[in-house]
């Protein structure tokens, strides 16, 4: 049993003296590599600098005329369209659905309270 655990101390002294001998050779190896300049190739000195180069010419954005709807407030005015209430619909919920507040829905369809019946119609801006 002694011999076996000699064998296996004598085989990891000399893997750790293999292993440090492979080390040391890289070490070397890379120290003569890194101080080498890699050579400068010809075709990027033919590339031609961004100032000789025409510049783009200034394209404005198309922009489409939209005809407007009025809406019960003069002072606003809207593009808009009638939605159903559903059931489980509330003036949040329908507000948030068409990007509008509570205040706007409830201004342009003349509602004083916050209570809905199922199947009436609201006026809602078109989002």
């Amino acid at each position: 049993m002694f011999s076996v655990a000699a064998v296996a101390a004598l085989l990891v002294v000399l893997l750790i003296e293999g292993c440090m001998a492979e080390h040391s050779k890289a070490s070397t190896d890379n120290s003569i590599s890194t101080t080498e300049k890699p050579p400068v190739k010809a075709a990027i000195a033919e590339v031609k600098p961004a100032s000789t180069l025409p510049p783009k010419p200034f394209t404005p954005p198309v922009v489409t005329p939209v005809s407007l709807k009025q809406s019960a407030s003069p002072a606003v005015s809207t593009q808009e369209s009638i939605y159903v209430v559903k059931a489980g619909d509330n003036l949040t919920r329908i507000a948030k659905l068409h990007r509008t507040t509570v205040s706007e829905l409830k201004a342009l369809n003349g509602l004083n309270r916050d209570t809905l019946a199922v199947g009436m119609k609201l006026k809602v801006p078109i989002v």
